[in-house]
């Protein structure tokens, strides 16, 4: 005796809006995955250099305004020498670098806005010491550029506000909580996503930005070993932070130095291809 097939299930079909949203979703995940270079990582990054690049420009110019800079130095003519050989082997031609040196002796700091826009404070060259040095640091922040580190940032904030926003009307709708617990627990969750998803997603940049960073160094002809010792002289400059590990977003000097021997042998080989003549060691600061 044969039995009859049952009959199908009609599920009723999701709302449109839903539909919509799910689509949106779906499309943007495949538009925001990217790699970055050298460590080849998957990024989701949703806003394009078209964005990105003018903002880095109009921040550069502000952020400038009030500085006072070394025009026609011994300092900024390294700087940018530097600055030339690293970007040239990061093969970025359509970003517009820029290198400039700030007079500012208290700040041990360098930085990168979009689109290749370097500053370096005079308060950082002893701890630099010399070209190499100098490259080092030269390569970590152009990596933060070619890794499009500063995107990456915006997608996550974007996408994190995105998801509190639909759990917010998810329990509007479908839970008799009041305005002031919705409240409390949009706040524990952001605080959560900000302590175990953000930030150690920046130290994960910083990370990679040192391994891109010594390889650029690297393929632009500096010995890559220097990089380690980059963070020994910033261990004994700033001493021990008082800001906990887990909320830093930055890792500790000692775990940068072992990330960066993890990869020494990669970045060695580079070297020794491209290796400058020139003694890049000898101390300048």
């Amino acid at each position: 005796m044969t039995r009859s097939a049952p009959p199908p299930v009609h599920r009723p079909a999701p709302p449109r809006r839903v539909a919509a949203l799910l689509s949106a979703a779906l499309a943007l995940l495949g538009v925001g995955c990217s790699k970055t270079p050298v460590t080849e990582r998957t990024q989701f990054n949703l806003i394009p250099d078209a964005v990105m690049l003018p903002l880095g420009r109009s921040a550069y110019g502000e952020m400038l305004a009030g500085a006072r800079l070394h025009q026609k130095t011994a300092e900024q003519a390294t700087l940018s020498s530097v600055g030339k050989r690293i970007s040239r082997v990061a093969q970025k031609p359509d970003y517009q670098w820029q290198f400039k040196m700030i007079e500012d002796d208290a700040t041990v700091n360098a930085w990168c806005l979009p689109g290749g826009k370097i500053a370096f404070y005079t308060g950082i060259l002893p701890v630099l010491q010399n070209e190499a040095g100098m490259a080092f640091v030269m390569g970590h922040e152009v990596a933060h550029a070619t890794a499009r580190h500063g995107s990456e940032r915006m997608s996550q904030q974007l996408a994190l506000l995105g998801g509190l926003g639909a759990l917010y009307l998810y329990m509007d709708r479908k839970t008799e909580l009041n305005e002031d617990q919705m409240g409390l627990i949009l706040g524990a969750l952001g605080v959560g996503a900000q302590v175990g998803y953000v930030l150690p997603f920046s130290r994960k940049h910083e990370k990679e930005a040192d391994i891109i960073g010594m390889m650029y160094m690297a393929r632009a002809g500096y010995p890559p070993e220097e990089s380690v010792a980059v963070w020994e002289r910033m261990k004994a400059q700033t001493g021990r932070s008082s800001v906990p590990a887990f909320l830093s977003t930055h890792p500790s000097h000692s775990d940068r130095q072992q990330n960066l021997k993890e990869w020494m042998d990669q970045a060695q080989k580079r070297y020794t291809r491209n290796k400058i003549t020139a003694d890049t060691r000898k101390s300048l600061w």
